[in-house]
């Protein structure tokens, strides 16, 4: 399903350049410069707009997306001018079929990365999943800086509803392409505003490969594991080395998780180090 589909209309493009802007109230001001003959609006069960839509003969239908953020007071006075119609669908089919448009817009424009993925990495993380927290088949989990998307793959397998993000597009562009990221499960974001993007509790947070953690860059992954361990109750992270799991263990322990950390023999390269908490 597409937005176009849930508006029944042929076509719409998005006035939000990339997901990420949908955080931003001034994105409302770019639709505002197009005048427009006739306009829908896309509501959520609880009646709360989330997407506007408005046609002009010269260029189509265009919209803007008010998921992640309040619709602005000139946005709406803006459509109540214009002849309306309202639609109406469940917030969550329509946060997949957004993150869904702006996927496959990363996949026509972007180059893939390397696929570079071991073939015996879905196994040890597989092996891992199971000595840990193991596998809540219909739960909602994050997949934190998902890369390529093997730990998405993994938990997918087991019937588990991966929600993948990472801030390097040609990563899951090639993820994408292989089959391991779904389209509309998957956002480029900056993970530490990963809680802006949530619209419904997610149980599980987990972080494959986390790193390489350097002193240059350790506020930065402190910041994105203390965003996934606040947006769910289990976590579990893996890094390559033991003084970055014990600094990720500091970071959990700092978001108030009760972890510990194990060195794990599944995979001597990647996900050697281990911190989770149940």
């Amino acid at each position: 399903m597409t937005i176009a589909d849930l508006l029944e209309i042929q076509e719409i493009t998005l006035s939000e350049p990339l997901f990420s802007d949908l955080l931003y109230q001034d994105m409302d001001t770019i639709i505002l410069q197009e005048p427009i003959e006739k306009g829908k609006i896309l509501v959520d069960e609880e009646e709360n707009p989330v997407i506007f839509a408005g046609y002009n003969s010269n260029i189509g239908w265009i919209g803007c997306c008010t998921l992640f953020r309040n619709p602005s007071l000139p946005l709406i006075e803006y459509f109540e001018e214009a002849e309306l119609e309202m639609y109406q669908e469940n917030r969550s089919i329509v946060t997949d079929t957004v993150r869904e448009y702006y996927s496959k817009n990363l996949q026509k424009t972007v180059l893939p990365g390397p696929d570079d993925l071991n073939p015996n990495r879905a196994s040890s993380i597989d092996e891992l999943l199971k000595k840990t927290m193991g596998f809540e088949t219909g739960s909602l989990c994050l997949d934190c800086c998902c890369g390529t998307g093997v730990g998405s793959m993994v938990m997918r397998d087991h019937g588990m509803i991966p929600l993948a993000y990472d801030n390097d597009e040609s990563l899951l562009v090639r993820g994408m392409n292989e089959g391991r990221l779904k389209p509309e499960r998957t956002m480029w974001i900056d993970g530490r505003l990963i809680n802006d993007f949530l619209t419904e509790p997610v149980p599980v947070s987990c972080g494959f490969m986390i790193g390489e953690v350097h002193s240059f860059n350790a506020h930065i992954w402190k910041d994105i594991i203390i965003a996934a361990c606040n947006a769910s109750e289990k976590i579990l992270f893996t890094t390559g080395t033991e003084p970055e799991i014990i600094q990720v263990k500091d970071w959990a322990s700092e978001a108030g998780k009760k972890v510990e950390i194990f060195e794990s023999d599944s995979d001597p390269i990647y996900d050697r180090w281990i911190c989770f908490s149940e």
